[in-house]
């Protein structure tokens, strides 16, 4: 996943006019050592020259691209650390930084890093084949995380870019399935499964919606008792035809008795049908069973406002603020939770910290 040296190593090698005539030599002599493929003296040609000019972001970047193509993530990171340091909006600095640190396997920092770089690219900006690769790695690590619907964002974004990937589209089943797991920790027995899936959530990303529901009949089909497979496929129905989703819900947990989402959306759904006693039923059983669940929190509090209970519905839109408090979405809930109650001064304020997480996660999903 990587074929990134031939795009990326785009290398800063003339510095001002009054720069000394042995750094010019240096830097020109790495960069020569890199394109003859002598990667061990580019890499102390570089490290001299940037010792020498420890400002010069070019020569960091060169080094920390080298050391990636050669699966040295801890010199790669140090070096882009540098680079990032001096550039702090180098898109490709990050993206590569956060490459690095996926490699050494330090989840955190590379979640950090590759979220920066996502961030600093506005979503209908092409950002080239190294975003579209951080990307697909940012959308593993939600998907650990279970950040299944940010992750499933993210990596629409990736097939509508890329199209053709059967390794990125393996990845989005796995997604799509709610496996919080890597793709290479997906056991033999179920690889199929997260196939199909995966085949599906790519098809409805980048092609007519018709493939799109073939390939879910086959999954359906195939592995009717699958965690997950109505529910992937009511979330498509809940898109497309709304009317038609709650059966695949309810088969859903029959399946699995505590699925928490599955519950959440038969609570939106009702919701919307009028129905709010159902509405009420499944969202205070997903807020009983997993009070930590943001969604089953915000399901309860419109189950309750849809019911007319405005003033039982107020906690609940707190608690999902208290669960996920960067989150602009469940600011604009709970402003407009305290309207209802007549707390103008409570609904202002949550107004206010709407716009500014908004402002500050602008190019978020």
């Amino acid at each position: 996943m990587k074929c990134l040296a031939g795009i990326l190593l785009l290398i800063a090698t003339i510095g001002p006019s009054q720069t000394p005539q042995s750094f010019d030599q240096l830097s020109q002599s790495a960069k020569q050592a890199y394109e003859n493929k002598r990667d061990d003296d580019a890499i102390r040609l570089y490290a001299e020259a940037v010792k020498m000019r420890p400002n010069w972001a070019g020569g960091w970047w060169a080094l920390g691209m080298i050391n990636y193509e050669l699966d040295h993530y801890a010199e790669c990171r140090d070096a882009l650390n540098h680079m990032v340091a001096l550039d702090s909006s180098a898109v490709p600095g990050w993206a590569v930084l956060g490459l690095c640190e996926y490699g050494a396997k330090q989840y955190d920092l590379a979640f950090e890093h590759l979220k920066k770089a996502h961030m600093l690219v506005p979503p209908r900006t092409p950002g080239g084949r190294l975003l579209d690769i951080a990307d697909y790695h940012l959308g593993l690590l939600l998907t650990k995380q279970g950040a299944f619907e940010v992750a499933q964002e993210v990596l629409v974004r990736v097939a509508l870019r890329t199209r053709d990937d059967p390794e990125m589209m393996f990845a989005s089943g796995v997604t799509s399935l709610r496996m919080p797991i890597l793709p290479s920790e997906v056991p033999p027995e179920q690889r199929e499964v997260v196939q199909m899936a995966g085949k599906a959530f790519w098809d409805l990303a980048t092609q007519p919606p018709e493939q799109a529901e073939t390939d879910f009949k086959n999954l359906l089909a195939s592995y009717p008792k699958f965690p997950n497979v109505h529910y992937f496929y009511g979330t498509f129905l809940a898109a497309r035809h709304p009317e038609l989703c709650v059966p695949e819900f309810l088969a859903e947990l029959k399946i699995d008795p505590e699925n928490i989402p599955a519950r959440v959306q038969l609570a939106l759904r009702y919701i919307v049908e009028g129905n709010t006693k159902d509405a009420l039923r499944y969202a205070r059983e997903a807020v009983t069973r997993s009070p930590e669940s943001v969604g089953a929190q915000l399901a309860l509090g419109e189950a309750l406002r849809a019911s007319g209970d405005d003033i039982h519905a107020l906690p609940a839109y707190q608690a999902a603020a208290r669960l996920d408090p960067v989150s602009p979405k469940v600011r604009l809930y709970l402003a407009n939770a305290y309207r209802a109650v007549g707390r103008p001064e409570d609904s202002r304020r949550e107004q206010g910290e709407y716009s500014r997480l908004k402002t500050e996660q602008q190019n978020w999903p």
